[in-house]
């Protein structure tokens, strides 16, 4: 039986109204910068040994400068801060190269970065392993496969990054990265706000989208995710008569993409990432071919994404689709559905 999602939200609401007032919800500004699937090309320019030495809990911003080509040929050439964000990948012994963070100030009026606040960029992590590339990309494609399935998603914009040292004490290095959608402006074009409270148990969301974002984690092999501990996951809600929606971010750890720092939770029981497990709870079978359904409608978009995407090499390429076959495979088969998903469902949180 589904959850009553009115009385739970009064509720939810009472303990944590100074976090979340409804009223008149925040329009959602434009942005050019995630209005284009085209890929960017950029430059940032900083003290880079300065900025990628600075990676302790507490961090300081630095100045710096992005670019990229406008119209005419003209460069455009905006100032702002940057500061070395994550955790894991934050560490220097797991990446060379750690993901940032965009500050920006309010000089990006008619540029490709109006609108945007902080901003997170997501890098390459090795800066002398050329498979690290085809690793960003392969994340930056989950972020798209999962656009595919719904709006109430993070939008991407893939990005060609050239990282200049202002001291002149390393030569330029480019790299592919990606920008993510600020949370705050996702919740904006849902109609909603960020709801900053966890333990809430995963049926007292959006009960039909808990189920098929679990199916997709399942599809792209992450297991790195949980809706209770909002652990890579942003809850918005629209209202206290609607259930709050669960939005997944950070597939870095996913079998799909396959980097080799990624290891699996040892309480799950797999070796693996590339191998799935679904963490998802449990539903009917009628239910579970409903989310089924919707894969299949959207099984060429997700192909075509991969085989369109100019920037992977076709190796790439055939990994990816024979992992996304696998998954199909499964849901087409009597024997996979019910190994895979009717009997390792949860059914405690």
């Amino acid at each position: 039986m589904k959850p009553n999602y009115l009385v739970f939200n009064i509720l939810l609401l009472t303990s944590v109204f100074p976090l979340l007032i409804f009223g008149q919800k925040p329009a959602a500004a434009p942005q050019v910068l995630f209005s284009s699937d085209d890929i960017l090309s950029i430059t940032i320019t900083t003290d880079l040994n300065t900025l990628l030495k600075d990676r302790a809990d507490e961090r300081e911003y630095h100045p710096a400068t992005i670019s990229y080509p406008g119209t005419e040929g003209k460069e455009v050439s905006i100032p702002l801060r940057i500061r070395v964000r994550g955790n894991f990948r934050r560490q220097k012994g797991n990446c060379d190269f750690p993901p940032l963070l965009l500050n920006f100030d309010t000089l990006t009026q008619n540029t490709l970065f109006e609108g945007q606040n902080k901003l997170k960029l997501v890098t390459h992590c090795q800066s002398k392993k050329q498979i690290y590339d085809q690793y960003v990309v392969s994340e930056y494609l989950i972020y798209r496969m999962y656009n595919v399935l719904t709006d109430s998603s993070f939008r991407v914009r893939l990005v060609k990054v050239t990282y200049n040292d202002s001291e002149g004490k390393s030569d330029p290095l480019e790299k592919f990265g990606f920008f993510i959608e600020d949370e705050d402006q996702v919740a904006a074009r849902m109609g909603g706000r960020i709801l900053a409270v966890t333990n809430v148990h995963p049926d007292k969301t959006n009960y039909e989208w808990a189920n098929h974002l679990a199916v997709f984690q399942y599809m792209v092999g992450n297991t790195d995710w949980s809706i209770a501990e909002l652990h890579n996951i942003r809850l918005v809600m629209s209202s206290p008569a609607e259930p709050p929606v669960a939005v997944p971010y950070d597939f870095d750890w996913a079998g799909f993409v396959g980097v080799p720092y990624a290891m699996p939770n040892p309480d799950l029981g797999i070796a693996s990432v590339k191998d799935r497990l679904f963490r998802g709870f449990c539903r009917t079978e009628e239910e579970f071919a409903a989310s089924f359904q919707l894969f299949h409608d959207k099984k060429t978009a997700f192909f075509r994404l991969i085989e369109e995407n100019e920037w992977l090499e076709e190796k790439t390429k055939t990994a990816l689709s024979r992992y996304l076959s696998q998954f199909y495979s499964i849901i087409d088969s009597d024997r996979g559905r019910k190994g895979e998903f009717y009997e390792k469902c949860r059914t405690t949180k």
